[in-house]
């Protein structure tokens, strides 16, 4: 069973969270941004429980369940505008050039676990230079595996699509939008929404 992380713009007003959007043309609100457990962010750990006092009667109207047991229930969590990460979601180093190539043809993000900096590859370079390239070698099973060489990785800059800066950058764009700098920034608190499960 899938289990997801949905991200919708709301705002505060007198200690209450509101629903501010986005919604369709059929007046159903919609997340800013979804994700599965699988391809998630930890963006969901920074959010804090929405107490009982805080449910406006338009958030219950668009969050509350009846849980297995029968009873109503509203469990969702929100963050205030303000508090959403900043950082830079494109990762800028050395990779894998056989991970770039299987990342272009579609495949998974991998290849930011490969990544180094200018100084691990510049050291790479010096040694690959001065003792030649690495050769294969054995694991404690048998297998033959072989280090990579500094003229296995390529300079690239690329975006990472599942990190919470990603995410984060995501709803703040569509946050800015809705929501009017100017006139609701001076009454209303923008915050963002969280539900899961």
């Amino acid at each position: 069973m899938s289990y997801y992380y949905q991200y919708f713009i709301g705002y505060e007003k007198n200690q209450k969270i509101y629903p501010y959007g986005p919604y369709d043309c059929n007046g159903k609100l919609k997340p800013v941004v979804e994700k599965s457990r699988s391809f998630a962010s930890n963006l969901h750990d920074s959010f804090f429980t929405v107490i009982n006092e805080q449910i406006s009667e338009e958030l219950r109207k668009e969050f509350e369940y009846e849980d297995y047991l029968g009873e109503k229930k509203v469990d969702i969590k929100y963050l205030p505008f303000c508090n959403l990460p900043n950082g830079e979601y494109i990762v800028k180093g050395y990779f894998l050039i056989e991970d770039i190539q299987a990342w272009k043809q579609g495949g998974d993000d991998s290849l930011f676990y490969n990544v180094i900096d200018a100084h691990t590859y510049n050291e790479l370079m010096k040694k690959e230079l001065v003792f030649g390239k690495n050769q294969p070698e054995k694991d404690d099973e048998g297998f033959e595996y072989t280090i990579p060489n500094a003229s296995d990785y390529i300079y690239d800059a690329i975006p990472n699509y599942n990190s919470k800066e990603y995410e984060a950058e995501l709803i703040r764009q569509v946050g800015l939008m809705l929501f009017d700098e100017y006139e609701l920034s001076q009454k209303y608190n923008l915050v963002i929404i969280e539900s899961e499960g």
